[in-house]
Formats: C-alpha cells, sequence, structure tokens
C-alpha cells in the first residue's frame, strides 16, 4: 500500500483517495481561518476552519462531527448546530447542512456541510462559522416597531401581500389557507455589513424580516433591524433579476407545448409531469393570474408559446441532466409571469415570491420580450441556488449567484436548441458573454479590468448590488475554458494553458459544485475549491477534469495553475515554504542542498508518483518533516510562476537513476514507469482495468475502502510487455470511493476508483 511517513516519527497513514486544497486566503485576501499544529494528525495540512479535510483513516460519523471537533472549529458551549437539511446524492455520498445558533438565535451566515462518503465516515466538512460570539440577547425594540422600520426603510409604493391574486397563489403553492406574504419577524444575529469577513464583533441581536413588493421599481429584500437601536443595519435583495439592453428575438421555431384543457379551452397550465407550470398572461402590466387560451390548441400567441416552450425546456433539463424536480427539487410549482412592465429591460426571480416575471421589451412586439430560454434558464436557476446554497445577492456572493444563473441559462439553451453560444440572452440581443466578457464591459480576470470593487460598497439597486451582474462574467469565463479550453495571459500577466473537457462534464461539476459545498456567504476562493472538490467526486482526483479545473480558475486569476510535473526543492526549509508538491516527482538533494530546519511548522514534501531524497538532503534534528503520496492535485503550493521546464517536461532521456535517501532514513517511494487506467470511471458493477507494462511480470491488484481494508484482491495476474486488458466486477460491494492498487512487487502503482448508479 502507498503509505504517508514522517522520517522523524515513524507515522504512517494509509491510502490518499482525495485532492487537498491548500492554497488559502493569502492568494485572494479572503478570511479563511487557519487551523493550529496541534490538529496536524486529525486533518490534512492545508486545511482551514472553512475547508476541513480529515486523514483517510478517520473513524469520523456526521452524529460525532461537532462534538468531537468544539475546540477545532472555535465552538463554545453557546453554539449549537442545527441540522436544516440532508441531501444523498448519485455517488452515494449524503451531505448535513448545519446552521449556527449562538444562545438559541441563528446567526446569520454561520453554516456548515459535513459530507459523509457511503461508508458511512466523514473525511471533508466545508462552511463558515462566526467563532468567538460575545453578543448580548437583549433588545428594546418590539417585532411590531422593528416592522414598521423595515417597511420605511423599504418605501415601495405596495406589498405583495396587498396583492390578493399572489396571496390566493401563494396559500394554492403551500397548499394552506393561512400563507401569506405578511413579514414574519425573527430575532437572529446579523452583521451590521457585508464585507465578507465575518467578525463576529460585527454581529449583533436582529429583527429579520423577508419583504416581497409589488413595485418594480423596488426590489424584494431580506432585511436586518437592530433590536436595540431600531436601526436597519443590513439588507439584500431577495428578487434576483438580470437587466440588459435592447435587441431582437429568434424564435425556437414551431415546438411542441403541454396544455391544459379546461372550461371548453386550452390553458398554458402544463401538468404533464410531477412538477406543474403555469405562464401567466400579464398584459403588459404587473402579475396576474390570467393564464394564456387557445380554442384549438395551435397556439398563436409568439410571446405565450415562447414562455410555455423555455419553462417547460428548463425543467427538462434539470430533471433529465441533474435528476431534479423543478427549482426546488421537489416538484415545486414553475410560475412563469410573462409580458409585464411594458417597455421595461428585466427579468426576475423573486419580485413575485418564489417564481419568475418576464418583462416586454420597449418595442411592444413579441419577438423583445425578455423570455428567451437562456434567460429562463436563468431565472429558474436562481430558484435553485436559493434552495441550495441560498447564496447572498450582493458582492460575490451575489456575482456566483448571477453566474451559475448564466451558466445554467446557457446549459439550457444548450439543451433545448442542441448548441451553445455562451451568450447571454443572444436570440434577443446578447448583454454578457462568456468568451469575452471584456467585449461588454465585464471582467475576465479576478480583481482585474472591469472589476466591480467591492471594498467598502454598500450594497443598492444604483450599484447593481456592489457590481453583481458585473463581477459574474468572472465564473463565467472560467466555464467556459473549463468548457472549450483556451491559451493566454490573464490581466495579472499570467500565462495559461487550459485543457478543455466539454460543457456536458463541465456542467455536472459546475452543478454539484453549486448544490453540495456552496453556502450563502461563499466567495470565489470557495466557488474554486468547490469546483475542485465536486471534480474529484465525479471523474477522480488525477482525472483531468480535475486538473482542467484547477487550471482554469487560475486562467481568471483565481489562484496558481496545476502543479509542475516535476519539483526539484533547494535551499532552506520552512524559511522557503511549507508545501512543495509536483503532480509526478518530488525530489530533494537533487544536485543542490536540501535542508530542513527545526521549526514549530512541519513541511511537507509531496507527489503523485515519487518523492526521491538524494545525498544533500538533510532535515536536522528537532525538525518537521514529512513526505507522502498524493494522487495528483490541481494547486500550486511551492512556485507562484511556472519553472524552467525540466528536462523530464522536455522529453530528454537519461540513463535510470536510482531512488536514493539521506542516510539512515525510510525510503518513500511508489514507483513503475508503467501506467494504469480504468473505464469507465465512475462505474456500475464493471470497469475495465488497463495496465501499460514496461515489461513481462506478474502482478496483485487489490482494492481499498476508504478506511484501508481490502474488499476485493485478485493475484497471479501475468501480464505481457505493452498494453494488457483485465475485467473486474465490484457488483457485490456497496456504491463509494475506492482505492485500486496495482502491486508490481518492487513498486506501486494506485488509482481512485468510484461505484455509483
Amino acid at each position: 500500500m502507498q503509505k504517508i511517513f514522517n522520517l522523524f516519527t515513524g507515522y504512517i497513514r494509509p491510502p490518499l483517495l482525495a485532492l487537498l486544497l491548500l492554497m488559502g486566503s493569502q492568494v485572494l485576501g479572503q478570511a479563511e481561518h487557519p487551523i493550529g499544529d496541534q490538529f496536524t494528525k486529525i486533518v490534512k495540512p492545508g486545511s482551514t476552519r472553512e475547508w476541513v479535510k480529515f486523514w483517510d483513516d478517520s473513524t469520523i460519523t456526521a452524529s460525532t462531527f461537532f462534538s468531537r471537533f468544539k475546540d477545532l472549529l472555535n465552538l463554545t458551549d453557546d453554539d449549537v448546530m442545527r441540522l436544516v437539511k440532508t441531501t444523498k446524492d448519485e455517488l452515494g455520498f449524503t451531505h448535513y447542512k448545519y446552521k449556527q445558533y449562538y444562545k438559541n438565535h441563528q446567526v446569520v451566515f454561520g453554516e456548515y456541510i459535513v459530507h459523509q462518503q457511503p461508508d458511512g465516515l466523514i473525511t471533508k466538512a466545508n462552511g463558515r462559522l462566526i467563532s468567538g460570539m460575545r453578543a448580548s440577547t437583549n433588545f428594546s425594540v418590539s417585532e411590531k416597531q422593528a416592522l414598521t422600520n423595515a417597511l420605511q426603510f423599504m418605501h415601495a409604493k405596495k406589498y405583495l401581500w396587498q396583492n390578493l391574486v399572489l396571496e390566493k397563489s401563494l396559500q394554492e403553492q403551500q397548499k394552506n389557507t393561512n400563507a401569506t406574504y405578511y413579514p414574519k419577524g425573527e430575532l437572529v444575529f446579523a452583521p451590521d455589513n457585508y464585507d465578507a469577513q465575518f467578525e463576529p464583533s460585527n454581529y449583533r441581536l436582529a429583527w429579520f424580516f423577508k419583504i416581497y413588493t409589488d413595485d418594480p421599481d423596488v426590489p424584494a429584500k431580506d432585511v436586518y433591524v437592530d433590536a436595540l437601536t431600531g436601526r436597519v443595519i443590513y439588507s439584500n435583495d431577495i428578487s434576483m433579476n438580470c437587466s440588459g439592453g435592447t435587441g431582437t428575438s429568434a424564435y425556437n421555431g414551431n415546438v411542441n407545448v403541454y396544455t391544459l384543457y379546461s372550461g371548453g379551452t386550452y390553458t398554458s397550465h402544463n401538468d404533464c409531469q410531477a412538477t406543474d407550470i403555469y405562464v401567466y398572461n400579464c398584459n403588459g402590466g404587473g402579475a396576474s393570474n390570467t393564464l394564456y387560451n387557445d380554442g384549438d390548441n395551435a397556439w398563436s400567441n409568439m410571446s405565450g408559446v415562447q414562455a410555455m416552450w423555455g419553462a417547460a425546456q428548463t425543467y427538462s433539463y434539470y430533471n433529465g441532466v441533474h435528476s431534479r424536480q423543478s427549482w426546488d427539487g421537489a416538484a415545486g410549482d414553475m410560475i412563469a409571469y410573462n409580458n409585464a412592465y411594458a417597455g421595461s429591460n428585466n427579468a426576475c426571480w423573486g419580485c413575485t415570491g418564489n417564481s419568475t416575471i418576464f418583462y416586454a421589451g420597449s418595442t411592444g412586439a413579441a419577438n423583445d420580450d425578455w423570455n428567451t430560454d437562456d434567460i429562463m434558464g436563468h431565472e429558474f436557476t436562481h430558484g435553485v441556488t436559493q434552495d441550495e446554497a441560498g447564496l447572498v445577492y450582493n458582492k460575490e456572493s451575489g456575482a456566483l449567484n448571477e453566474s451559475y444563473s448564466d451558466i445554467f441559462g446557457e446549459m439550457v439553451e444548450s439543451w433545448s436548441e442542441g448548441n451553445c453560444d455562451y451568450l447571454v440572452g443572444a436570440d434577443r440581443g446578447a448583454i454578457r458573454s462568456f468568451i469575452s466578457p471584456n467585449t461588454y464591459g465585464d471582467p475576465d480576470t479576478y480583481k482585474g479590468t472591469y472589476w466591480y470593487s467591492t471594498t467598502g460598497c454598500t450594497p443598492s439597486s444604483g450599484n447593481d448590488n456592489c457590481g453583481v451582474h458585473t463581477n459574474s462574467s468572472v465564473q463565467n469565463r472560467w466555464f467556459y475554458l473549463l468548457s472549450e479550453g483556451g491559451t493566454g495571459t490573464n490581466d495579472n500577466g499570467d500565462s495559461y494553458n487550459v485543457t478543455g473537457i466539454g460543457r456536458f462534464e463541465a456542467r455536472l461539476i459546475t452543478y454539484r459544485a453549486l448544490v453540495v459545498y456552496m453556502g450563502s456567504s461563499s466567495q470565489y476562493i470557495d466557488a474554486r475549491k468547490a469546483a475542485i472538490e465536486a471534480a474529484v467526486d465525479l471523474y477522480g482526483s488525477c482525472s483531468q477534469e480535475a486538473i482542467s479545473v484547477g487550471d482554469a480558475w487560475h486562467a481568471v486569476g483565481v489562484e496558481s495553475q496545476s502543479s509542475a510535473f516535476t519539483q526539484n526543492a533547494c535551499g532552506n526549509y520552512p524559511a522557503n515554504g511549507t508545501f512543495v508538491q509536483a503532480i509526478s516527482v518530488t525530489y530533494g538533494g537533487n544536485g543542490c542542498t536540501t535542508t530542513i530546519t527545526p521549526s514549530a511548522t512541519t513541511v511537507y514534501f509531496m507527489a503523485r508518483d515519487k518523492v526521491i531524497l538524494y545525498p544533500g538532503f538533510t532535515a536536522q534534528n528537532g525538525s518537521n518533516f514529512v513526505a507522502y503520496l498524493e494522487p495528483c492535485s490541481s494547486t500550486r503550493y511551492f512556485a507562484e510562476k511556472d519553472p524552467p521546464m525540466s528536462d523530464l517536461e522536455k522529453g530528454i532521456q537519461h540513463p535510470p537513476v536510482q531512488n536514493m535517501m539521506a542516510p539512515s532514513q525510510p525510503k518513500v517511494q511508489v514507483d513503475a514507469g508503467n501506467d494504469v487506467m480504468v473505464t469507465p470511471n465512475p462505474f456500475t458493477s464493471n470497469f475495465m482495468l488497463t495496465i501499460t507494462s514496461q515489461e513481462a511480470v506478474r502482478v496483485q491488484v487489490n482494492i481499498y475502502n476508504a478506511a484501508g481494508s481490502i474488499v476485493k484482491q485478485q493475484s497471479g495476474i501475468n501480464l505481457l510487455k505493452g498494453i494488457n486488458k483485465i475485467p473486474f466486477n465490484l457488483s457485490a460491494v456497496a456504491n463509494g470511493v475506492y482505492m485500486l492498487e496495482v502491486n508490481f512487487g518492487n513498486a506501486k502503482i494506485m488509482k481512485k476508483i468510484v461505484k455509483g448508479n
């Protein structure tokens, strides 16, 4: 088995399955909290309180996570984590989402997701906790007075609870005759600003209200009123809209629509699947309960047909690709108000509750309405994000909210039209581009040209909630490069070379990142880590998919390019760094002097294939040094810029060298000079193991579960020199993540494999 060797304590760990994410807040300047050295035998290096990764020999379960790791997460006796959502995905992972409560009041943005493997153990968790709270629970402002202050702050002409049509629609949607949009207050701990630092000193007790307006000029908001002073201390939009210019619309030609025959006519109520889809005709005004209708089901209202088609295609995409029933994942009604507010340029989720509204353009023509396939998909995706991650709608989290809607809007268009132009709203006149964001005045690099600075910004409708529609283009560009590939130099002067994996794999990675790993206050650094984790879950840590995800994030300025193929570490450590990693081989003392000096900091040498320590490598007494093998990484830890290309990368052949270690130190070597491939991966029950061998040899294949136990073993496999194919059947083992080991006798190769339905 591949092991990790601590060269001075003899500490050994089992096979590593996961991709380490070690770059931290020093790159992006965002708030992440490192974990103390006292936890190094529990968590993997580079873990922070926001992204914890445990060694794969852990025995952690979801039920014991917070009690066992209270100190690691810096929780007090007044902090309680309450389970709010449990989901099980197609790979057999179970994800437990918790919210933080301090002295029995919810802490806004305090949330954590614990990820359980199919074997019942926990190897990773992520989220954000507001630790060190000292706020008082005393309040002097009543709920009634706080609501009065909140409504004065909103200053809307009309509210949804004053709209009898929408009140009735809500009651029907929730099947509750008492349901109402009238705000109900809740005492919570909230920040007095949203600066992405989440300092406990900024939190105070506040009345929280969700206020829906029936006023196109005033967006619906979450409003927080200080419970001591009555002042509105924080608010964020819950209506998520996409604004744009004017243009012409191209139709989808003759399409099939699904309707309901009622009262002697066909109506725009699609009840042909588990989710009911309603398309209402606003006739140029506000939200209405008037369905489109037609006498013979041969529809001629082009705008109505477009909305009916787009809503149905959005449902079909999410159901067909992601096995998701509607925006809430629970077959909730999909409601689209169409042809609204004539002369406006907008579309919105949340302006009318849990529904969408699409405005009529300035020309009055049907092909000027804001209901193209990608805009329709965009708006309903806001509902998906609301139900899953809950990304707050301002600054970076709001930009990511918009970006996920842009991405899946394009995927809905791809699903319905068979192609992808990577242009938002192109059928009626593009307003954003994934390929060239700068063309539309949007950034293609994190904090680069056209980036809307969120520093000191107070979110408002006048500044687009601190640039949510502008800064969204960074992740849009990332998705395009991940899908299609590309080379170039970004605004930071960093060159990039991204191998595209195709939009079909890219959309699966992005969806899993959104629904499994993202939280309400996630920032760009979190989006990057979430996407890498999703790629590792789906395709394995050594996969091209995982590497391309990391490379594409580098291309848009969010952390560094993939590790060098080889890395030669010279000099003194930890002075020169804590982590040294290569995709294939990491050297120490390779024609130079490498010295590990005493320090409280542990120095890590990591590689996928080999860690080789030549004479010239010295670890002094009292130093902390660990060398181990990790299957691939999408992050460079050591060098900011690409090092000169090595002879190995250039393909120059040299006589074989022996793996040598510093005297009296254990050998760290895993090598075969061979290649192993598993197809398909993930698999359902059977897979083909392809081994390219440098010579005729007999090998043994072991398959380990996450706890390090062998679940299948096949000995005495005779390989010929060249390509060998061996079929395997794992129908008898549970779905989950495993490690396949090919033992050549004097060397081993490990491969992560995933069994799923």
